[in-house]
């Protein structure tokens, strides 16, 4: 006997038609695992900021995780995972 999925089939489908409509990431949390979808196409490039260019020091902390994570192990993440 095989154990039932997390997600659903057609709830993926829907998720998928709505990050192809609106062009965002759609995720769902069941039992503290994140499960998403990304709208097919090119990924956006990282601008290179100068950190002065950031509004508080918030956004700019929140851009150098982001920054840190994807230049240690890119390869961990899946080939389809945008920040």
């Amino acid at each position: 006997m095989t154990k039932k999925s997390m997600i659903t089939q057609s709830e993926l489908q829907r998720m998928a038609k709505v990050a192809k409509a609106e062009g965002v990431e759609v995720w769902m949390e069941i039992d503290g695992k994140r499960y998403g979808v990304s709208p097919a196409g090119p990924k956006p490039k990282m601008n290179k900021v100068r950190p002065e260019e950031f509004e508080t020091l918030a956004e700019w902390q929140a851009w150098r995780d982001e920054k840190r994570v994807r230049e240690a192990e890119p390869e961990a993440l899946p080939k389809d995972f945008a920040f």
